[in-house]
Order: structure tokens, then sequence, then C-alpha cells
């Protein structure tokens, strides 16, 4: 049986470096646009560099996944600051910048995909 014990109301996340996020829950749609933003930005570096390094573009894929579920899931953060320490109002592309930290993008991807998973490793997917 399927249970439908999924986040439905924003929640926190606790990520590295003493930086806490509030998400929307991952849904079908959230995750769908992240998908369609990745796939734009990836058809446009093809193009531009059709010999790309293969490793190269598995990275970027997930890079630039990593990011717009980010951008999409993102509404309200804590820790993170501009460069003389004053908290950095959320925007998309500070979000996109905070994602570029690997540690914190791991734990970030980890941490808001992790209840879907919890259901499918249950025995629900």
């Amino acid at each position: 049986m399927l249970t439908l014990d999924l986040p439905a109301a924003p929640y926190w996340l606790e990520l590295p470096r003493g930086v806490r996020v509030e998400i929307r829950p991952v849904t079908t749609a959230v995750m769908a646009a992240a998908q369609a933003a990745t796939a734009r930005r990836l058809a446009a570096i093809r193009i531009a560099d059709p010999h790309l390094d293969p490793d190269m573009l598995r990275g970027l894929s997930f890079a630039f996944l990593v990011k717009a579920l980010a951008r999409h899931a993102v509404t309200g953060w804590e820790g993170v600051g501009d460069a003389e320490g004053k908290p950095l109002p959320l925007s998309a592309e500070a979000v996109e910048r905070l994602m570029d930290i690997d540690d914190v993008a791991a734990a970030f991807w980890d941490r808001a995909t992790a209840p879907v998973a919890a259901v499918v490793t249950e025995g629900n997917g």
C-alpha cells in the first residue's frame, strides 16, 4: 500500500556551513520544472560546444539540475551573507551561487529529495 506521508507544506533543511533553507515539497511539478530548465541549459551548451567532454557534460547536467531544483523549491533562507557579512536577500541568482558550493549542493539534493526516496525505499514507489 502506498503511504501518502510526503510533506505538504514548506519545511526547513539544515545545510553545511550554518545555512538553512526553507523549501516547498519536491512534487512532480517542481521536479519537472527543474528538469525542463536543465534540458534548456544543456541544449544551449551542446549547440555552443558540440565537442564538450562527456564527463564535463554529466557534471554540468547535475549542477544545472541542483540549481534549478533549488530555484524552484527554496522559499527562504538563513545563514547566507554577502562579502561584508550582511544577510543576503533571497533571489534566483543568489540561490544558484549557493548551489555552486559543492558540499552545500550535495546536501541540498540529498535532503530535498529524501522524502521521495524514503517512500521508494519503503516499497511505496
